[in-house]
Parts: C-alpha cells; sequence; structure tokens
C-alpha cells in the first residue's frame, strides 16, 4: 500500500509540473511576440512590432503605402463604384490578394478565415472596430488629421516595422521631384497648372494641401491659379461658369469617374471652355489622379514628365 501510495503521489505531482511546464511554454512562445503600442483614431493598440498577417480595408489611402513599402497583405478590400478597383496602384501589385469585401462593407467572416494578426483601417470602420479587434489588434486612422501621403507613408512604416525602407523610397521620391524641377527650369517660375475634376454638369475642385497632386505641386514649386491656391474647403462643388477663374497655363482634368464617359473630354464643346487660354493653346489633358500614396504619386510625376517637359 505504501509503494502504491507513493506512485500515485509523484505521478500526480509529475503531471501538475508537465502542466505547469506547458503554461510556461506557452507563454514563452507568446512573449517572442515583439510588441508595440500605437496611437491610432480610437486610441491606442497593442500590435506586433512585425505582423506578417496584415488585412487592409482601404485602397489608395492605406493600401498604397503598405504595397510601396514592400508589404504584400493578406486580404484587402475594394473599391465600389465606377473606375479603378484598386485607385493609384497598379494591377500586377494587387493579383492574387484575397478580396473580403468593399471598404463600406467589410466581410467579417472571410477576414476571420484569412487569420490577421494585424487590420489597418479608417475612421470610416469604426462601428465594426469593437468586431475587427476581437479577429486581430486593429488600427483606424483618421484620414483627415493625416492627409499628407508623406506622413501617411511614414506612420503605416512604423506599424509594419519599416521605417528604414519609407526612409529609401521617400529619398527616391525627391529625387525625381529634383529631376523634374531641373527639367522645367525656367518655366518653374512661370508657367500656371490647373487641376479640376469632373462632376456631371459641374466641376470639382481640391484644397492643395489635402491631394497628392496638390503636395506635389507644392514641392516642385509648380504654382496653381489663386482661387485654387487660396481654397480652404477640402473639397468644393462648383458651377461651370467659375471655369475662367481656374484658367491657367495648362489644364489638367480628372475625369468622371462615377461615369464611364466614352468621352471624357465632352465638355470641351461647351462655349465656355473655349475661353480658357489652355484651351485655345492646346494644353488640356485628362488624368488619372484618383490617387492617395506613394505609388499613385509616381503616376501623377509621370505625366508632369509626359505633358510638361516632353511635350507629349
Amino acid at each position: 500500500m505504501l509503494i502504491v501510495t507513493v506512485l500515485a503521489i509523484t505521478a500526480c505531482h509529475s503531471n501538475t509540473l508537465q502542466l505547469k511546464h506547458n503554461q510556461i511554454s506557452l507563454t514563452d512562445a507568446r512573449s517572442l511576440i515583439e510588441t508595440q503600442i500605437v496611437t491610432h483614431a480610437l486610441g491606442k493598440a497593442k500590435i506586433p512590432v512585425k505582423p506578417q498577417r496584415t488585412i487592409v480595408l482601404h485602397d489608395m489611402l492605406i493600401l498604397d503605402s503598405v504595397l510601396a513599402l514592400g508589404v504584400k497583405p493578406v486580404g484587402v478590400t475594394y473599391w465600389p463604384l465606377a473606375g479603378e478597383r484598386f485607385r493609384g496602384i497598379p494591377k500586377d501589385l494587387v493579383a492574387n490578394i484575397p478580396e473580403v469585401g468593399s471598404i463600406s462593407q467589410p466581410s467579417l467572416e472571410k477576414i476571420v478565415s484569412l487569420k490577421p494578426d494585424l487590420i489597418l483601417g479608417t475612421q470610416y470602420q469604426k462601428n465594426y472596430y469593437r468586431l475587427l479587434s476581437a479577429i486581430a489588434p486593429t488600427v483606424l486612422i483618421d484620414i483627415h488629421k493625416m492627409d499628407d501621403f508623406k506622413e501617411m507613408l511614414q506612420y503605416i512604416s512604423q506599424i509594419l516595422g519599416k521605417r528604414d525602407y519609407a526612409e529609401v523610397i521617400l529619398t527616391q521620391y525627391q529625387q525625381r521631384i529634383q529631376q523634374l524641377q531641373q527639367q522645367l527650369r525656367k518655366n518653374l517660375k512661370t508657367i500656371t497648372i490647373s487641376v479640376v475634376a469632373l462632376a456631371g454638369q459641374n466641376i470639382y475642385t481640391y484644397s492643395p494641401d489635402s491631394t497628392v497632386d496638390g503636395q506635389i505641386f507644392r514641392d516642385i514649386g509648380l504654382r496653381r491659379p489663386l482661387i485654387q491656391e487660396n481654397q480652404k474647403e477640402g473639397s468644393l462643388l462648383s458651377s461651370i461658369e467659375v471655369l475662367p477663374e481656374h484658367d491657367a497655363d495648362v489644364l489638367f482634368v480628372i475625369a468622371d469617374w462615377t461615369k464611364a464617359s466614352p468621352e471624357p473630354l465632352y465638355f470641351l464643346k461647351k462655349p465656355i471652355w473655349s475661353q480658357l487660354k489652355a484651351v485655345q493653346n492646346n494644353q488640356v489633358y485628362e488624368v488619372n489622379w484618383n490617387v492617395g500614396g506613394l505609388l499613385g504619386a509616381n503616376r501623377i510625376i509621370d505625366d508632369l514628365f509626359k505633358y510638361l517637359v516632353n511635350g507629349a
């Protein structure tokens, strides 16, 4: 009986030690994942220092920066309206990335199935925040407080552990800006550039500081019409009658992305457009500048080389 009792006590003690060992091993495994605290639109979140499975819930404002940093997400939401499905982003970069619904309606079921360790979105998805946070650490970015694309890139690089790489690609961006400045030379001080977006029979203009093209123009030193330089509103819808105030040496027109018009520059047939200097000098160009990050910025710079330097 004594031998049996001793063996039973020994076995019980051994099992307890094994259980404690397993618990310690699990704790150690979790502690191996280094974390950081980041501040975002809804507070603070503890996230992995180097996340491996990121899901992105906005295309041009977040996905652009994530891809520019060399990170391929495990899931993305798409832009559901007419135009590019992933605005400003080359198609090959988003090929084979699973879609997890639209920006306005992400699919929680699909997100769960992809087992993310980080979810990136905007404050517009705040109604999903509690549910998303239950799946993985979630960071929602207030895009109105961070509308400078370079600032956004640096913030996301901190989240993804890519700060050094961000400095490299921002240096490359600055080099392209300097090349464009050198190519424009004297014209840089005299030429004026106007940008309007079509909206049916009206036009949209945007505050220069709130758009990627406006920020690029500022970095280059290109001048805008005074009405655009002085615009305080983030976006402003105006009637076509104000067009003469937006006249410049070169006019870039962002086509109406809400309608698939077979003739995007149909407005040139309207009498009021014929009065514009840019129209008279054949310096009106349709562009696709509905972009939000460094990838889109390079598209804009390509267009500036094409139309302002090479005269295409």
